[in-house]
């Protein structure tokens, strides 16, 4: 490292908050303000944020890296945001030009796409290129990394999801490598891990819009063992985040964003029954929304102080069954059933179904070691959110009768 990036990067110390993540579940607005006004502050701030553009998942890499780049200077008032050109074909990555470009960022942000592309491109075949080294150089040094959608799914250091639906992967797997058919729904993921920014968690998204819940508990079960498995993931709704600090001490997530939250997943503590598909038991599961903490290294939960608990305050009688609790048609089937599940006040354990035959699953929900949460927005206090911890799930094939 030469001087000259020696001391850019200690004056970057002093400009960016902390070593920082900004995980985006995709199809993010425009206008959410809290969530880009976080973004820029934790680069540096208005008038300082300088950001390093990817828009390398995309197909239109340019056209990608564009829309962030107006957006982040004349919506929200950084510094400067420049185009990165680096994509899968343009084999640039060990380029010292890069490198220098890089290094004069205080961050970094990936837009969405195709997942591999970003790893074909900085990181192939699991090797780590000289600009992905740079990158992670100055995050440590204080830089925020950031992503949406494909951006945010390859950011972490375990294996990353790279395609598939909740239903086929219940029924055949997980398969490293990618699909081992021409079925788009088949349940792959990459071996070799992503980025390498945040250690030990699966991020997934577009998530309770599209029914991703089971898929990612699939994918964690089915990996764990691998040499970067992890039994623990998150799982982003779409135009919502979780702002990571403290990436490289005790790294705690924070939810930003109004109409989602961020699923989390704990296999740890699974029991897996072998049948003609598979069974799961004992799958924990928390919801947090807006203003909701979690400790990224014990996965402790801390709900957000104007939210009060929902036991003694429940709005409904019974649970609702869902009959399509896998959907994957916008329907946030799982995440409002779990919602209202928790806000009943008579069942403790429910059995929801998947709307797909030959077979259908049964899942089930059991709220005895749980508890919700609910608030109204503090911007918006004719809004309602709710959240929950240690929702038990269970997973298994419908036994016809």
């Amino acid at each position: 490292m030469g001087l000259l990036s020696l001391t850019f990067l200690t004056a970057l110390v002093g400009l960016a908050a902390s070593q920082s993540a900004v995980f985006i579940g995709g199809n993010e607005s425009e206008e959410n303000v809290p969530l880009w006004d976080k973004v820029i502050e934790l680069a540096g701030g208005k008038g300082v944020a300088k950001f390093g553009i990817f828009g390398t998942a995309s197909s239109d890499p340019e056209g990608s890296a564009a829309y962030y780049i107006d957006m982040l200077i004349n919506v929200y008032g950084a510094a400067s945001a420049t185009y990165i050109p680096i994509t899968e074909t343009s084999n640039n990555a060990d380029d010292p030009a890069m490198v220098d470009l890089v290094r004069q960022q205080t961050a970094f942000f990936f837009g969405g796409g195709d997942q591999l592309r970003i790893l074909n491109a900085i990181r192939p075949a699991g090797r780590e290129t000289l600009v992905l080294t740079a990158m992670k150089e100055m995050v440590k040094a204080g830089a925020m990394v950031g992503g949406t959608s494909a951006g945010a799914a390859c950011l972490s250091d375990t294996v990353m999801i790279t395609g598939g639906s909740s239903y086929d992967g219940l029924i055949y797997g997980a398969f490293s490598g990618g699909p081992k058919s021409n079925n788009p729904g088949d349940l792959s993921y990459d071996e070799h891990g992503g980025l390498g920014f945040l250690a030990g968690w699966v991020p997934d998204t577009h998530f309770s819009e599209r029914g991703r819940e089971a898929r990612l508990i699939r994918l964690l079960q089915d990996s764990r063992y691998r040499d970067i498995g992890t039994p623990w993931g998150f799982g982003l709704d779409e135009d919502t985040a979780l702002v990571v600090t403290d990436l490289y001490t005790r790294p705690v997530g924070k939810v930003i964003g109004t109409s989602g939250g961020v699923f989390i997943a704990d296999v740890t503590n699974t029991i897996v029954t072998p049948s003609t598909t598979t069974n799961y038991e004992g799958v924990s599961a928390h919801y947090l929304t807006q203003d909701d903490t979690i400790d990224l290294t014990t996965g402790n939960v801390t709900f957000a102080s104007w939210k009060t608990p929902l036991k003694g305050n429940e709005q409904y009688a019974n649970a609702e069954i869902s009959n399509d609790i896998l959907s994957s048609k916008r329907s946030r089937s799982w995440a409002s059933a779990a919602a209202q599940f928790f806000d009943n006040q008579l069942d403790d354990t429910v059995t929801h179904f998947s709307f797909e035959k030959n077979p259908t699953f049964e899942v089930s929900f059991n709220r005895l070691s749980g508890a919700g949460y609910r608030g109204p927005l503090p911007n918006d206090p004719l809004t309602f959110v709710v959240s929950h911890e240690n929702l038990q799930v269970g997973i298994r094939e419908s036994i016809a009768v």
